[in-house]
């Protein structure tokens, strides 16, 4: 008989997590196991995962550590507390040999698993909220949390070692760092860069810069657009095309500070865009401004796609950019930094070149999605005790 997982995915949008969700799924399939993923809520790529025979259950839960107001924290955990016994029953159902918690929102997945006394593994991918992540907890509450965590997780899992020391305090050594990783469709695109502008209404001629991702503060998109004011009169001929989607206020305060900056650059806000391989090949640069980031999913993508990058040195972007070889990196809120390193971008195609070969070479090596898949099934085998049956082969 296949061994079984249930996989607990609080997010079911288009977010890098639920990608990564997928990545494990699939990785965790090939490597013999029968799949069951368990969502917080309804969403856009769950019709992925059925498409792709996993078997999907929505079980409701909250975000726990989400609130630093003492009130409404412990309102949230009493919710997640409650919602554990939904994840119990699924356990009593579904039967699994293993639980993988793939985010740090889901305590109540980790506690059912902890309740029926099965092994546990917990993915953790966010930062708190003291190096610009999102995730917030009241004053003094981090030690309470990280114990939870250790007590509840059989192995935990970080994706950076930037997360490893601000979500658990302790060395990367002591955990496993398993990066992000690429699926191979971002490795084959073979859409030209003609082909990827007309898909999105790009302009074919000139220069396009891209900003990927979800449209939240984070991702410091304010901080990119006051930055091309500085770049000078004569490196103003390109568009920029922004993707991803947010709250209503905030796509229309991004909306409302393009048209406040006067910019003389067209900026193209796409949505969310389901053919990112594409959208990397419609730029010629690509820029990832954000405030903070725990990996930093889309830098990966561009590099797999071919797609030079200058990114914030922040959180685990700081791991896979090398300044100057894979990629170019600044200080996050330095506009003036970040202006000149788009100038030179913009302006010097060699550089643009040689980026864009040290960084596949780079995502080849490294963030392939069959090392990512490989490692998975390694780490589910090891902490269940039993090897899988078929475990997926690392790229070469």
């Amino acid at each position: 008989m296949r061994p079984r997982v249930l996989i607990v995915q609080f997010d079911s949008g288009l977010t890098g997590s639920a990608i990564s969700a997928f990545l494990v799924a699939d990785g965790l399939r090939e490597g013999g196991w029968e799949t069951h993923v368990a969502f917080g809520h309804d969403g856009p790529i769950i019709d992925r995962f059925r498409a792709a025979s996993h078997a999907v259950h929505i079980v409701p839960h909250k975000n726990w550590i989400r609130t630093d107001e003492h009130l409404y924290f412990f309102k949230v955990l009493y919710w997640e507390l409650q919602a554990s016994k939904a994840f119990y029953r699924l356990i009593e159902q579904v039967r699994p040999d293993l639980v993988f918690v793939n985010s740090s929102v889901s305590l109540a997945g980790a506690r059912a698993a902890h309740r029926h006394g099965l092994p546990c593994v917990w993915y953790l991918r966010e930062l708190f909220a003291n190096v610009g992540g999102e995730m917030k907890v009241p004053a003094g509450f981090k030690p309470l949390i990280r114990a939870g965590f250790k007590t509840y997780a059989s192995r935990i899992v970080v994706n950076s070692e930037a997360t490893a020391l601000n979500m658990i305090g302790a060395p990367p050594q002591r955990l496993d760092v398993v990066p992000n990783a690429v699926g191979t469709p971002f490795f084959q695109c073979a859409s030209s860069p003609a082909e990827a502008r007309r898909k999105f209404g790009l302009p074919e001629g000139g220069t396009v810069v891209g900003v990927p991702g979800t449209l939240r503060p984070t991702k410091g998109h304010p901080f990119f657009f006051r930055a091309l004011p500085h770049l000078g009169a004569g490196c103003q001929d390109f568009a920029v095309a922004v993707t991803g989607s947010g709250t209503a206020d905030y796509e229309q305060e991004l909306r409302a500070m393009v048209q406040e900056l006067n910019l003389t650059q067209p900026v193209h806000f796409l949505g969310n865009v389901h053919d990112m391989p594409s959208f990397y090949r419609a730029c010629d640069l690509v820029c990832v401004p954000s405030e903070a980031e725990a990996f930093g999913r889309t830098v990966i993508e561009a590099f797999a796609v071919g797609t030079p990058v200058v990114a914030s040195a922040v959180g685990g972007i700081r791991e896979t950019v090398r300044d100057g070889d894979t990629g170019l990196l600044v200080p996050y809120g330095d506009t003036q930094a970040l202006a000149s390193a788009l100038r030179r971008l913009l302006q010097d195609a060699a550089l643009r070149d040689a980026l864009q070969r040290n960084a596949l070479r780079e995502a080849e090596a490294l963030y392939h999605e069959s090392t990512y898949k490989a490692r998975v099934c390694q780490i589910a085998a090891e902490v269940c005790g039993h090897p899988s049956p078929a475990a997926p082969r690392a790229a070469a």
